[in-house]
């Protein structure tokens, strides 16, 4: 039992770092998502990574950004922090 529990845990914080777009015609939707342990972000701030993924350009209007809190204020924010999943979407039209 002892074993497994480091296993685990190694296991999500290697399959947690996706981060990808999606784009038709005039809209796009951007996605990022990272494994959070005692504050540190595996394999890295996915909004960092999913703002990396909006195309570039003059006319793009992001139009819905959701994210998980990444707070220390607030309760779920402590609890996912601590140990949980973090995703963030970007969505809008170019």
């Amino acid at each position: 039992m002892k074993s497994t529990i480091p296993a685990t845990i190694i296991a999500a914080a290697l399959l947690s770092g996706c981060a990808g777009i999606r784009e038709t015609n005039n809209q796009f939707t951007t996605h990022a998502e990272c494994f959070r342990f005692i504050g540190n972000a595996i394999p890295g701030d996915d909004q960092a990574a999913a703002r990396a993924l909006v195309p570039a350009g003059s006319k793009v209007n992001i139009t819905n950004l959701n994210s998980t809190p990444a707070d220390w204020t607030s309760v779920i924010g402590i609890i996912g922090n601590v140990i949980g999943f973090h995703s963030t979407t970007i969505s809008g039209t170019k």
